[in-house]
């Protein structure tokens, strides 16, 4: 069941984790770039949601970004199978996903485009949610795909 505004249930907090640091710091041994871009999904559990940032060259496909979230919240349990995978706990589901555009300098994040795997996201909720985080407030958030 897709989570949106427009169901009228309760808004849970959502947390932004930006997996970019694994990829640019840990395996490349440089400085995170403040513009970049890659492939994101949007997570639902039980008292929260998250949107998983994940640099193309990390996650091919959207399933190993879900994979790599769930390898960091040991209590969520996930089951990848190829391009694909769903969670095994319950109360957890992937609401979609897509591309971003990420541009630190700027303060804006882009979201568009769609998961095969998961499909779409619910834009203008995923907008409303991402603009209230800590930390996120003075970034506009776009959607769409860049010009």
């Amino acid at each position: 069941m897709r989570r949106s505004l427009a169901d009228g249930l309760r808004i849970n907090q959502m947390i932004i984790e930006d997996y970019a640091s694994i990829y640019f710091e840990t395996l490349q041994g440089r400085s995170t770039p403040p513009v970049y871009d890659g492939k994101f999904v949007h997570i639902s559990g039980p008292r929260e949601e998250f949107l998983v940032l994940s640099p193309v060259a990390l996650s091919k496909y959207h399933a190993n970004i879900v994979e790599r979230f769930c390898h960091r919240h040991k209590d969520v349990m996930f089951r990848l199978s190829g391009d694909d995978g769903r969670f095994t706990t319950p109360g957890w589901e992937v609401c979609g996903g897509g591309r971003f555009h990420l541009d630190h300098v700027q303060r804006f994040l882009q979201l568009w485009g769609t998961s095969k795997a998961y499909g779409a996201f619910d834009a203008e909720a995923l907008r409303i949610k991402a603009k209230s985080v800590t930390g996120w407030t003075e970034y506009t958030i776009r959607l769409g795909e860049p010009a």
